[in-house]
């Protein structure tokens, strides 16, 4: 593996959309599981095809991508390069139930650092 100053934007991008595309399809395989009835026969099992798999991919690594770009502009929009919870909060702050959600893992996370 080389070294981390000389991978590319194209490559990094590719890697991270990679590592999207594994944990995507692994939700998918443990959803349709979970929607597998027990007493339901083989004969029509519930699946997702790969295009599926692939659309809800661009759909989530775009949104990834997003996100990034949103933290990123408030964090310089207050004069600082670190990205802190309030910058996530205000990207999620037309979703009161997420950022309530969002705030209370906040919360826990700084009492088990205490």
């Amino acid at each position: 593996m080389s070294d981390s100053s000389d991978i590319t934007k194209e490559e990094l991008s590719a890697q991270l959309k990679s590592s999207v595309y594994l944990m995507v399809a692994k939700m998918v395989e443990e959803r349709l599981k979970d929607l597998q009835t027990p007493n339901q026969n083989d004969e029509n099992p519930i699946s997702a095809t790969p295009t599926f798999i692939a659309t809800l991919v661009e759909l989530t690594f775009n949104q990834i991508i997003n996100l990034g770009e949103d933290l990123e502009l408030f964090a310089r929009h207050a004069n600082r390069t670190t990205v802190k919870p309030n910058d996530l909060y205000m990207v999620t702050r037309k979703n009161d139930v997420l950022t309530q959600y969002l705030k209370e893992i906040e919360q826990k996370l700084t009492t088990k650092e205490d």
